[in-house]
């Protein structure tokens, strides 16, 4: 069976990607760089998040879209009235699913994904991707009282998995390949799940760690659960946009890098992830702004 990734590899992995973006270029032969001349044409710029991704998009009881991811957005948005020279550029809002967000990005539905997508090369064939903005790995949450400790642990018990992630399809591959006797339980929403195992219909929740974390802040009894502290993935963060788009994304990587190049960054991680204490990976993500912090 193949072993989990430790924590400590993550930061190489890190350091792969990084060198893996920077040093690729992609073929423009066969499509048009539109959309600063769309957000131009319409004065306006399109968001897409998702839902229930607390802390990076969640829509408040207010109705308002908050979130780190949101954040990092918000700021692009004021970085385009600015370069663009529109200050009355106008802010839309729209919510993605699993399914149709990249082909919101492919149809010019939206500008931009502010969210958790997990950058890879298959999913670069039809999207664009940003510097990284966070760097997670899929974990699994279990009842307090559990003795499960691995995915060999869970013979012949029930396990969630969040429908449309990377998590979900790698866990199922994994499953299947090492022929594991686990029976997948998959959720549309990240709150279904984690209500799931609080009620022990399922004995295990597999997820990226950081968003386990923010279902554990909002759980009704976070004390009755418990990470298990093993990685089973690596996933890099990125905002998705259209991918022959490298006027636009030369704009959000020169705002990114300025944003990890200054204090804010650190300002931004704190109100989203301070309280999380340790379990929010902080040493990787401050090495990650220090990676990505490039110069003009």
């Amino acid at each position: 069976m193949k072993k989990s990734i430790p924590s400590n590899l993550i930061i190489t992995a890190l350091f792969l990607t990084l060198g893996l973006s920077l040093c690729s270029q992609l073929s423009q032969a066969e499509s048009q760089d539109n959309t600063l001349e769309r957000i131009k044409e319409t004065n306006s710029f399109v968001i897409g998040y998702r839902n229930e991704k607390h802390p990076f998009s969640n829509v408040t009881a207010a109705g308002d879209v908050e979130g780190y991811s949101i954040d990092l957005c918000n700021g692009i948005y004021e970085k385009l009235k600015h370069d663009l020279d529109q200050p009355d550029l106008k802010l839309k809002m729209v919510e993605v699913t699993a399914d149709n967000r990249f082909d919101y990005v492919q149809d010019g539905k939206v500008d931009i994904v502010c969210g958790t997508t997990s950058w890879t090369f298959k999913r670069q064939k039809k999207v664009g991707f940003s510097l990284l903005t966070y760097v997670t790995g899929a974990e699994m949450l279990v009842k307090d009282d559990s003795r499960i400790r691995s995915l060999k642990s869970l013979k012949g018990k029930k396990a969630g998995i969040i429908y449309g992630t990377l998590t979900a399809d790698t866990i199922t591959k994994r499953v299947e390949r090492d022929q594991l006797d686990i029976e997948l339980v998959t959720y549309e929403h990240p709150k279904t799940g984690i209500e799931a195992l609080e009620n022990r219909e399922i004995d295990a929740y597999i997820a990226d760690r950081i968003i386990l974390i923010g279902l554990l802040d909002a759980a009704d009894a976070p004390n009755d659960l418990k990470l298990v502290n093993r990685f089973y993935t690596y996933d890099p963060y990125a905002l998705m946009f259209a991918r022959q788009s490298l006027d636009f994304k030369l704009l959000v990587d020169r705002y990114l890098a300025s944003l990890y190049r200054s204090e804010k960054s650190l300002e931004l991680f704190n109100k989203w992830f301070s309280h999380m204490g340790i379990r929010s990976n902080e040493n990787i993500i401050r090495a990650m702004f220090k990676l990505q912090s490039i110069p003009e």
